[in-house]
């Protein structure tokens, strides 16, 4: 009997991609698929569109899944293409799923409900109805960002889930709470995959046993990100820990602006987008965040030798 073909799964540096737009705010097909490119030759080991950074929940149902579309079929298979399905009602949600496995995208990463606060038992509820509507083997990541949907996937509801579908691959946890990714690990029950959405504790997260961060700076600064990654899979830490510093820094400065904003308008800067509008309510930058932005780009070329 031949052996089945290993899933692919999400490791190393996930770019949770934003969603490039035209000047009159529509999706920017052309960008997007620039984007996608640009990640796969600079080496990005997973494409991850319509996430919090795709401004995904102030799309259609539509756009996602045209992005959707556009990111599987540039990536052609050189970077693992998991699409981001979570939205404000499950039947949303599991038409983006469905539509996923329909594209021939490598899994689907779903985030819990947002707004309306959700027990244990809700959630569970929630994961179960979406994922007994996709094929078995089918990988799915667990997106728990608590901070902006109110709602916590604790270590128990994890297991729970984990013991009912075990096409459930792991998860993304976007915080900065370092003692939750070890009590996700411990209490597993199986080995999983654990991704960090906090830039800082990229390093920590890769010490502590998990596989890899979800981060959306890295799309610009991916130089040093996959650079920090592949020191660690070489076992030169120190140099990985030195890399570590130089993320930490330059996230302290970019988190102080609007998140999205601040992310496309640096891709512009990189000329990888051709603009950098974002959906309303999200705002423009002003004249003094827009300077400082360049000179961290600045810097970092020049550290990094990039030449436009």
């Amino acid at each position: 009997m031949n052996a089945q073909p290993m899933k692919k799964r999400m490791f190393g540096l996930v770019i949770p991609t934003i969603t490039p737009l035209t000047v009159d705010g529509k999706v920017d097909e052309v960008s997007t698929a620039c984007l996608c490119e640009y990640l796969a030759l600079h080496g990005a080991n997973c494409v991850y569109p319509n996430g919090t950074n795709g401004e995904s929940l102030l799309l259609t149902k539509e756009e996602r899944q045209r992005i959707a579309e556009i990111m599987v079929t540039t990536n052609q298979n050189r970077m693992s293409a998991f699409i981001q399905c979570g939205s404000m009602t499950t039947a949303e949600t599991v038409e983006h799923a469905l539509h996923s496995v329909s594209i021939g995208a490598d899994g689907i990463g779903v985030m819990s409900p947002a707004f309306f606060p959700m027990d244990e038992e809700a959630l569970f509820r929630y994961y179960r109805d979406v994922l007994t509507k996709l094929p078995s083997d089918y990988p799915v990541y667990i997106y728990n960002i608590p901070s902006c949907t109110t709602n916590d996937v604790t270590p128990r509801l994890l297991r729970r889930l984990l013991d009912a579908f075990p096409n459930i691959a792991g998860i993304k946890f976007s915080s900065g709470d370092l003692m939750r990714i070890e009590d996700y690990l411990m209490q597993a029950g199986r080995d999983i995959d654990l991704l960090i959405g906090c830039d800082s504790l990229f390093y920590q997260c890769l010490a502590t046993g998990g596989v890899g961060t979800v981060s959306g700076p890295g799309t610009v600064f991916i130089e040093r990100f996959t650079r920090l990654y592949q020191k660690y899979q070489e076992g030169d830490y120190a140099a990985a820990a030195e890399i570590q510093k130089k993320i930490v820094a330059t996230d302290r400065i970019i988190t102080k602006m609007p998140g999205i904003p601040a992310l496309k308008a640096l891709l512009k800067m990189r000329k990888v987008i051709a603009t950098d509008v974002c959906r309303a309510p999200n705002r423009a930058l002003t004249s003094e965040e827009y300077a400082i932005l360049e000179r961290v780009y600045e810097e970092y070329c020049e550290e990094e030798n990039i030449r436009d």
